[in-house]
């Protein structure tokens, strides 16, 4: 019975740390710079401007520099050069004046007959 139980502890225990059902906050890092900066690198690689949105994003402050419960609006952006196919979404902090990098990369496309 001993047994029994220890395995059925240990079973549980198993199961309840592997649990990959919930997204988990991820640290990525990304390259941030002034606007001169990154402008250069999207005229550099052709890029246009295709898309501009306000997203709602976490943000780290406060005293303990924790995971703000609050989330921060901040502009972002979507570059795109449609001839070689490159694209960069860029994020943009006000108080900082900073841009950051979020993504770039290679086969920007758009999925979708309806767009």
């Amino acid at each position: 019975m001993k047994t029994l139980i220890a395995i059925l502890v240990l079973l549980t225990a198993v199961t309840v740390y592997t649990d990959t059902g919930a997204a988990e906050w991820n640290q990525k890092p990304v390259v941030c710079g002034q606007w001169d900066e990154i402008k250069q690198g999207l005229n550099n690689r052709g890029e246009i401007l295709l898309i501009q949105g306000t997203q709602q994003t976490a943000v780290y402050g406060g005293p303990d520099y924790e995971l703000s419960d609050t989330a921060a609006l901040l502009p972002m952006s979507i570059w795109v050069n449609p001839k070689t196919k490159s694209y960069t979404i860029l994020e943009f902090h006000p108080t900082y004046q900073s841009h950051c990098i979020l993504s770039f990369g290679i086969d920007w496309r758009i999925e979708g007959e309806n767009l």
